[in-house]
């Protein structure tokens, strides 16, 4: 895909889970506290992940307060964006959590299977796509709801919701760069899902 059609999800814009098997997540440091847990549940049992696509049912494109009067025309996510952003969260989480080498993300939900469905509920860009030059702390930020499941019978083990930075160096407002920031955080959310269920293994 273009980068020019993949990284129109930042246009317009002014000057810009666990994904968590057990206990947290974190974007890049920052830990997510639960805001729903079930008691009592055995995590010992868990061995693999099954990793839904990601929801982008009813995603929305948010503008940073300095952009006024933004084109609601622009803010919308094509379905060119929206098959972006599911492709590189699939392979992306799956490389992160096949790095640390304890689990596995498999697509049966078989018995001592978690599931885990991401609903990304909004996206702000830091900058514009045509804005050259511009230097921005990573590419901007994502708000996002994640439910943890047990793949065989569905229950609902945890909720985890919050706002996280993608990227976190200081760059140069490019396609590439836009690019390797969300390749990095839902890599990062691979590597967690697996260390946070080794740790609650190991209690």
């Amino acid at each position: 895909m273009p980068h020019s059609n993949v990284f129109a999800i930042f246009r317009a814009v002014g000057a810009v889970v666990l994904l968590a098997a057990a206990t947290a997540v974190c974007a890049q440091t920052e830990m997510l506290a639960p805001t729903y847990t079930k008691p009592g549940v055995n995590l010992k049992q868990y061995k693999q992940f099954v990793i839904k696509p990601l929801n982008l049912e009813d995603t929305r494109l948010i503008p940073p307060p300095w952009v006024e009067k933004p084109d609601p025309k622009v803010w919308n996510l094509s379905k060119q964006n929206q098959q972006f952003l599911r492709d590189t969260f699939a392979s992306a989480v799956r490389e992160g959590v096949a790095s640390e080498g304890k689990f596995t993300v498999v697509k049966e939900p078989t018995p001592g299977t978690l599931q885990i469905d991401v609903h990304l509920i909004s996206l702000t860009p830091w900058a514009a796509r045509d804005e050259k030059g511009v230097q921005t702390l990573g590419s901007g930020t994502m708000t996002f709801e994640a439910h943890v499941r047990d793949a065989k019978t569905a229950e609902l083990l945890a909720v985890y919701q919050g706002t996280q930075q993608v990227g976190k160096d200081y760059q140069e407002n490019t396609p590439a760069n836009k690019m390797t920031d969300l390749k990095e955080h839902f890599t990062t959310w691979g590597k967690n899902i697996s260390k946070r269920l080794a740790a609650a293994q190991a209690q």
